[in-house]
């Protein structure tokens, strides 16, 4: 998407030269959401340990219903994300579970299959996200539902047991995939599943049926193509207790009962159809039916009902002492080190239990992710391509984040489990923030908690200030300027505050580009431009045609010839709806476009946000209810174009993701720039406009 160009004005040019080749540039837009950065979610139902050894984790948010699975990549620290927010195949956010990931098998083949609340993806390990296939009941013979699990046999093909929800009824299908062929088995299936090999070739499908109760299993023989149901008397298997419960050699763990009083217990079905019983794990309590992983030769991990991690070698249990959680468990699985990974519904992320030393470590948004829809302000990094955002979690959890371009460093009040950094305040979350030009420190406002600078390392308190901040700028001069969130501008010199002026309505500050130590205030009915001693003034009245039809400016962008672009809106009239541009060195105040005169844009208001090399002034556009005509658009003196938003801020796949847009920050790169945005309700969006080289196709 390049976005629309809509007209061509006969305008003189801009200021700002055009230092690139000619053409229209290509666009791209990529997100940084907790949807798609580290866990992916809170929510994490399905864990699958690849053949490096590294855990694949399904993650959700269930608010935003944006999320998928993300592999952590240990030697690296960094999460490698499959999330609906980036690929489109994984299905809508505005349908309740596409991103929900349920269950991960690996088949053996190179290939992963995730089961979900609204079917079974595909995914090829080699090729990555580009091969995802969905198949779902609007696009295959699944019945939907939510898939429980996913189990793959031994000629194969790949069975899912869905339960009935309001978007389908469930039950067990087989698919396929090399005849791309299904079938369904009507009253059966519903629950977990298992498929358990036979020794003289072919395999068993156990199953809990659809209307699934305990003692009701059912059992699918390959080669006989029939199924036995057993009857909830002692002897028989009473239910499958948690996914993947068949070990290397074919070992089925399933309850049982084993008296007339329909008492289960934990037993072990052999392939030549002979029973095992395990001794329990001490004390003997109850175990939690889904944490119970088989593997190797007799060998198994269970989480017993009291929260213990308890192995059993053949013979024998180990207490590997308690589990740092107390929800229900939905995965456990353990990698070639004797590592144990485990996540669960309530849990918060995952788990992890080092082999080597007995230490849990947690994995969570808080403490892997950008954990954020709704962030304030963002700085880009002048010396290095660190990108730092405000950042709020939940309701006293939150602070700042990092991001280095691959990996995401979090820094806060509590949740952060010993991988996150220092963040020593009182406030959970950070208002506004600015990694200085001048020294590459990063000065961060907590909420109601002042002004504070951060090295890297340590935090430095300023003294005075507002304890709450609008935003930050650094003047030519080195000075930091902020604009107080209830009015008024000063600024910072060696960590000391000097007082400049009030204003109720100051909302903003602006580095000036050309008298130094100078910035740009926005004060409602004035712009405002003062180096702490010399001020101009530019109130609204004074601009030709809005003399007194209650306008206000409402953002401002300043050239680097020092003259100043910004928006007016009345919320009175549209009358008072202006694209205005001050001359400070002549005085000169011009309504370059008025709303109803000779506006060209879309909209009935802008708001001025960056000026890029390209000659390009970038603006946010909108108008009053109906939310209908809304979004960013580029301005060059002669065209204009347009990245249209959601009309009404709902989810869609690509594009602008939401037309209030907090901050703009523009990163130069190799032919080209990128515009970072924080978008209200959807995280960090980037634009990236890309020229072509010199004698490249176009």
């Amino acid at each position: 998407m390049n976005g629309k160009v809509l007209s061509s004005l006969t305008l003189s040019a801009l200021l700002t030269a055009n230092v690139f080749a000619a053409g229209q540039p290509k666009t791209s837009w990529r997100y940084y959401r907790p949807g798609n950065t580290g866990i992916q979610g809170d929510t994490n139902e399905a864990l699958w340990i690849g053949p490096d050894g590294d855990p694949w984790i399904g993650g959700y948010d269930p608010l935003a219903e944006e999320g998928g699975v993300a592999k952590f990549v240990q030697a690296q620290d960094r999460w490698f994300n499959v999330s609906n927010i980036d690929y489109q195949a994984l299905g809508s956010a505005n349908d309740t579970g596409h991103c929900r990931a349920t269950d991960i098998e690996g088949d053996g083949l190179g290939n992963i299959w995730i089961g979900t609340y609204r079917g079974l993806l595909r995914m090829n390990l080699a090729q990555g996200p580009r091969s995802l296939v969905r198949y779902g009941n609007d696009n295959s013979p699944l019945p939907g539902g939510v898939t429980q699990d996913v189990s793959l046999a031994p000629d194969g093909t790949v069975w899912v047991s869905a339960s009935s929800s309001v978007w389908g009824g469930g039950g067990l299908t087989r698919f396929d995939p090399v005849a791309k062929t299904w079938r369904n088995f009507p009253g059966h299936g519903g629950d977990k599943i298992a498929v358990q090999p036979k020794p003289g070739g072919g395999y068993f499908v156990w199953c809990s049926p659809v209307g699934y109760e305990v003692g009701n299993v059912d059992r699918w023989d390959s080669t006989s193509q029939t199924w036995t149901v057993f009857a909830p008397v002692a002897g028989n298997p009473s239910h499958i207790p948690a996914k993947d419960s068949v070990d290397a050699v074919g070992n089925l763990w399933i309850k049982r009962w084993v008296n007339n009083q329909l008492e289960e217990r934990l037993q072990i079905l052999k392939p030549d159809g002979t029973w095992t019983t395990p001794p329990l794990p001490p004390p003997n309590g109850p175990v939690s039916e889904a944490a119970v992983k088989p593997f190797g030769t007799l060998q198994c991990l269970i989480v017993d009902g009291f929260m213990h991690l308890q192995s059993f070698n053949g013979s024998t249990w180990t207490d590997l002492g308690p589990v740092p959680h107390s929800a229900f468990i939905d995965a456990i699985d353990r990698d070639a080190q004797g590592n144990v990974w485990l996540c669960g519904t309530g849990m918060g992320g995952a788990l992890k239990r080092t082999a080597s030393n007995g230490v849990w470590q947690r994995y969570r948004i808080t403490n892997t992710s950008q954990f954020d829809l709704f962030n304030k302000d963002l700085s880009l990094d002048p010396f290095s391509q660190n990108v730092y955002v405000c950042a709020n979690a939940s309701s006293g959890v939150g602070g700042m984040a990092r991001f280095d371009g691959i990996r995401w460093k979090t820094y806060v009040n509590d949740l952060g489990y010993g991988l996150s950094g220092p963040w020593p305040f009182g406030s959970p979350q950070s208002e506004a923030l600015l990694v200085r030009p001048s020294n590459g420190k990063v000065v961060v406002n907590p909420l109601n908690d002042y002004s504070h600078e951060f090295d890297g390392t340590a935090w430095t308190a300023f003294s005075g200030g507002p304890d709450q901040v609008q935003n930050y700028t650094e003047d030519s001069t080195g000075r930091v300027w902020v604009a107080n969130h209830y009015g008024g501008i000063g600024y910072f010199v060696n960590g000391a505050y000097t007082f400049v002026e009030a204003g109720a309505w100051f909302n903003k500050v602006v580095k000036d580009t050309v008298q130094p130590g100078a910035v740009w205030g926005v004060l409602g009915p004035e712009l405002v431009r003062t180096d702490g001693v010399h001020r101009f003034s530019a109130p609204i009245d004074s601009v030709p045609g809005l003399t007194g039809l209650g306008a206000e400016f409402n953002s401002l962008v300043v050239d680097a010839d020092g003259k100043a672009w910004a928006g007016t809106y009345s919320s009175a009239t549209t009358s008072g709806n202006a694209l205005v541009k001050v001359d400070p060195a002549t005085g000169q105040k011009q309504a370059v476009f008025r709303y109803g005169v000779n506006w060209p844009f879309p909209g009935q208001y802008v708001q001025p946000l960056a000026r890029t090399s390209d000659g390009r002034l970038w603006m946010a556009y909108g108008r009053e209810f109906p939310f209908d005509d809304m979004g960013l658009l580029w301005w060059d003196g002669a065209k204009i174009g347009t990245f249209p938003a959601p009309p009404n801020g709902e989810w869609r796949f690509g594009g602008l993701p939401h037309y209030i847009i907090t901050d703009l920050e523009v990163r130069p790169v190799a032919g080209g720039y990128e515009l970072w945005m924080a978008c209200f309700s959807r995280g960090i969006a980037v634009l990236k406009v890309q020229y072509p080289t010199p004698g490249s196709p176009k």
